[in-house]
């Protein structure tokens, strides 16, 4: 016999758990929009790595298929904008995106090999 089994962000349900169904489709709309990259406060990383001390959020990683990649982010950028929100930290990146929904379109600007960029994403 099959049971059914329901993946909501990587939470997988196994069987017919209304409570929980429900419980996680609520989590996965409150949720802010996945940008697909892990990041730290620029400021810390590059004084920490005798590098010239940028403000924003550094990117560590990036995950192919997520918005970050499709952007065209690489590890070793630095985000110091999302739109018309300045960027000088991590937790800077994690309020704008917060306040975007799923799908808007984007103005990343960025630090890359000491010369400041531009591209556009959609969440």
């Amino acid at each position: 016999m099959a049971v059914p089994v329901t993946d909501i962000d990587g939470h997988l349900i196994v069987g017919f758990d209304r409570r929980q169904l429900e419980y996680y489709i609520a989590q996965s709309k409150a949720a802010a929009p996945r940008f697909g990259a892990s990041v730290a406060d620029a400021a810390k990383y590059t004084s920490a790595h005798g590098m010239k001390v940028e403000q924003g959020a550094y990117v560590g990683a990036v995950r192919s298929g997520q918005p970050a990649a499709e952007a065209g982010l690489k590890p070793g950028d630095i985000i110091t904008g999302i739109d018309a929100a300045k960027i000088k930290s991590a937790a800077d990146l994690n309020s704008a995106l917060s306040g975007l929904q799923q799908g808007a379109r984007v103005r990343i600007t960025f630090i890359r090999d000491g010369q400041p960029r531009q591209a556009e994403g959609r969440l």
